[in-house]
């Protein structure tokens, strides 16, 4: 009897041993469940440096697109693409229209209209010079005159002075003499003005393209034998390829916070060139998208130690430092929050419990943050903190014991 006690009392005590050991792990289980695993990193000081990240394409700042407007047709193409040329050099020769016939044509009906007033101005004086006889007698007078003593002198104003006086006496609308000098120096300034025109035609008229510029042909439209017009195509285009520039099309927003004169970084396969803004414009303009439009702000890039590995048309990507600032209090970006008014927070580990602060942020990268108020250098602050972090959760630094 007394053994089956003591081994009931030795029962009872290794189970309740037993029971203490498996709540004493529960209860730790639970705390193990009730804390989260974070990933830190340390507040610290130096440099920032805001870069402003995009992509462009290279093309020449010594560009010529040649254009042809009204259709013409092609007889020779002289260049092709990749061929160096010379300012001077024929690129294209058109067809043209010979207007030399029409511009003599329109010499002579000058002259004509110019022998025709003289006619008249003479006949003015001759009229006036018979002891002021009234006009009708004067050309009674000029009519009665000996034919052969005036074909003699003047054949052609002898003619002509007669026709004048045919048309003088038949036409009650043109009687004073006047009025006819007035209407024959209108036809003489009607001659000059078709010559005239003409004459410009002809100048207008391009029989070769030449290249005004020394580079290297990069587009050929125009084909031979064939005609061409296009007031958005160039028939051929001229570039520098030694003196490049990148042009970027620039976010509004963003191009607010790029000037001329900042550092620029153009990457192009593995290599890295220099470069500075040179030129924003001053505009946004319109850029078609696949989804719609975007107003965006050209940009334009220098290329300082491009060494012929860029060539035109090129898409590179470009890094432009916006910002800089050394020996400041910096923390890794992920570790800010930024709730929906605005405000921007950082959870910072305290004895194992995360502690939410406000910070007032600085310069910003792509990888770090400068924080103006709310840390001190040394204090740990939880990156990417999710919302399961709040302030007062228990938290366990990810690799300490």
């Amino acid at each position: 009897m007394k053994r089956s006690l003591k081994g009931i009392i030795v029962s009872v005590f290794i189970l309740a041993i037993l029971v203490s050991a498996v709540y004493a792990i529960s209860v730790r289980n639970k705390q193990a469940l009730s804390t989260i695993e974070v990933k830190t990193a340390k507040v610290e000081k130096g440099d920032i440096v805001s870069l402003f990240s995009t992509n462009g394409d290279a093309e020449s700042k010594s560009k010529q697109d040649y254009y042809i407007i009204s259709p013409t047709k092609v007889l020779k193409v002289y260049v092709e693409i990749g061929k160096r040329v010379r300012k001077g050099d024929k690129l294209l020769e058109l067809e043209t229209q010979d207007l030399t016939y029409q511009y003599q044509i329109a010499q002579k009906q000058l002259e004509m209209a110019k022998l025709q007033l003289e006619s008249l101005k003479k006949l003015k004086e001759n009229s006036s010079a018979a002891n002021n006889q009234p006009l009708q007698q004067s050309k009674s007078s000029a009519a009665n005159m000996p034919a052969s003593s005036n074909a003699q002198q003047f054949p052609l104003q002898s003619n002509m002075i007669f026709s004048l006086q045919s048309q003088l006496q038949s036409s009650s609308s043109l009687s004073n003499i006047d009025d006819q000098i007035k209407l024959q120096q209108k036809q003489v300034e009607i001659a000059e003005l078709n010559l005239k025109s003409i004459k410009q035609s002809m100048d207008k008229q391009q029989r070769y393209v030449k290249a005004e510029i020394d580079g290297i042909v990069t587009a050929i439209n125009a084909k031979e034998g064939n005609y061409f017009a296009s007031a958005q195509l160039p028939a051929v285009t001229v570039e520098d390829p030694d003196n490049l520039q990148i042009v970027l099309n620039v976010n509004q927003y963003d191009a607010i916070n790029i000037k001329e004169g900042q550092k620029a970084y153009i990457r192009f396969g593995n290599r890295t060139f220099d470069g500075v803004v040179k030129q924003v414009a001053p505009a946004a303009t319109k850029l078609l998208t696949q989804t719609g439009s975007e107003n965006v702000v050209k940009v334009y890039v220098d290329i300082l130690n491009n060494d012929g590995t860029i060539k035109p048309g090129f898409n590179v990507d470009v890094d432009i430092k916006t910002g800089e600032k050394k020996d400041v209090v910096k923390v890794p970006s992920e570790a800010i929050v930024t709730d929906k008014s605005g405000k921007s927070y950082v959870y910072v580990v305290e004895n194992n419990v995360a502690k939410q602060r406000e910070v007032k942020l600085g310069l910003s990268s792509d990888l770090e943050t400068e924080i103006l108020d709310g840390v001190n250098v040394g204090e740990e602050v939880i990156l990417n903190p999710n919302s399961s972090i709040q302030d007062g959760t228990k938290v366990r630094v990810k690799g300490s014991e």
